[in-house]
């Protein structure tokens, strides 16, 4: 029987046992040649039209690359500087392509688990059991958390990087790094526009001098990417944005808050886009999207009356961003949902501040999030039809789980919420210093 002494050694063999699985499973995503005509073709693409001097053609899904024929047809939607990031996959065929790309998605996996580990650290109590403990539980959440695993299923995806962007961009905006923090943002949403409305609303909420370096810097991206390749290119782009900016996909690839709305229509099917019907889903459609805002506003407010550290104000500030952006999307696919993790895991470690009810809730999330894994949703789509009303609406609450639950949170337990924002733990977070020694 062992003493208490020897606890926290049981609880870091079980952190290193759940490390050595998640390499594991790293190592089978990259082996494992999944994904190759699915979203790794589409940077893959990228970065070849580049190479190629075929930038003119960065959205045209269907031309010719070096008068071979693409690898997917689904498209890019990443800005068009953005696109140089691929060049160096265009030196390799697709196979090695494809493996070197999930070896930089399990790479910025391992950075980010590094960061958020140590980032929240403090919050944990400092005698080794606690600590021990946490480092456990951190690496079977992250192993559990379905998320980041559907990444290896579509061939690798820049999720993981901007995951990390943003890890490094809350950690520097918690700090007081300003540059730092608005640096990240600016890359990641040049990775990934669909992260617009977080950026608009981090930089509307956290002063002239945040917003003052995030616009610099998207200027002055802005006018590289011009001059490099002109204003057609980017007259695309935006062509596709508005688009594509109000499409909802179907709920076997989309996990957000509108997908029931969209299985109601799929199930009513033409009569739902004419007469007394087709108000009643744009009643919903707009009843939602005020929902969601209304959500926000309310917390960032809320907020703002509290009186905080700067850091825990920021830090805060940063995560209702991340939110934000999830919840306004009409279309979040599966691997987005990699975006809440810091969220999630900052609960977790300011458990002491959060009700049972509440951490159940965290906990019910990271349960189904099991509805991300796309092995499991190819296998119900093959065996169920999905066209009954019960069905439609069974699987989209399934889906949209992880966001329903992480609303209600923010609704039912904003008050913990606010109140760990005001823990002891945050006096150490110096703000443009980083964080006081131990």
């Amino acid at each position: 029987m062992s003493s208490d002494s020897d606890q926290p050694d049981v609880y870091r063999r079980w952190a290193w046992v759940f490390v050595a699985l998640i390499a594991t499973g790293c190592v089978v995503g990259i082996m494992v040649p999944a994904g190759l005509g699915w979203d790794f073709a589409n940077f893959y693409d990228a970065g070849r039209r580049v190479a190629t001097g075929q930038v003119a053609n960065l959205y045209d899904p269907l031309s010719l690359i070096g008068g071979q024929p693409p690898q997917g047809r689904t498209g890019f939607f990443g800005t068009p500087i953005s696109a140089v990031l691929y060049t160096p996959l265009a030196g390799f065929s697709a196979e090695t392509a494809l493996i070197l790309f999930k070896i930089e998605n399990v790479l910025a996996f391992g950075a980010t688990f590094g960061v958020l580990l140590a980032f929240y650290r403090p919050f944990v109590s400092a005698n080794r059991l606690a600590q021990s403990r946490f480092a456990a539980l951190f690496a079977f959440l992250f192993l559990i958390y379905q998320p980041f695993w559907t990444v290896f299923r579509v061939g690798g995806q820049t999720t993981p990087t901007v995951l990390l962007l943003v890890t490094l961009g809350l950690v520097a905006h918690t700090t007081g790094r300003l540059w730092g923090s608005a640096g990240c943002v600016v890359l990641a949403v040049l990775i990934k526009p669909a992260l617009a409305p977080a950026v608009l609303f981090l930089a509307g909420v956290s002063g002239l001098a945040y917003l003052a370096r995030t616009a610099a810097l998207l200027a002055v991206v802005g006018a590289v990417s011009l001059l490099l390749w002109g204003w057609p290119v980017h007259a695309a782009f935006l062509d596709l944005m508005l688009r594509s900016s109000g499409l909802v996909s179907p709920w076997h690839f989309n996990s957000s808050l509108f997908i029931l709305i969209d299985n109601l229509r799929v199930y009513f099917g033409p009569a739902a886009t004419t007469g007394a019907l087709r108000v009643v889903f744009v009643g919903l459609l707009y009843a939602l999207r005020g929902a969601v805002v209304l959500t926000i506003v309310w917390l960032a407010v809320r907020s703002h009356r509290e009186r905080w550290s700067v850091a825990a104000r920021r830090h805060f500030d940063f995560l209702l961003a991340v939110v934000l952006f999830l919840f306004w999307s009409p279309t979040v696919w599966e691997h987005y949902l990699s975006l809440l993790f810091p969220f999630l895991i900052y609960m977790v470690a300011a458990r002491a501040y959060f009700s049972r009810q509440a951490l159940i809730l965290v906990a019910l999330i990271f349960l189904l999030s099991i509805g991300q894994n796309l092995i499991l949703i190819n296998w119900l789509r093959s065996g169920v039809e999905f066209d009954s009303l019960a069905e439609l609406v069974a699987v989209a609450l399934f889906k949209s789980a992880p966001l329903l639950l992480t609303m209600v949170l923010m609704w039912r337990h904003s008050a913990e919420l606010f109140h760990s924002h005001a823990a002891p733990a945050w006096e150490r977070y110096v703000v443009r210093t980083g964080r006081a020694p131990a």
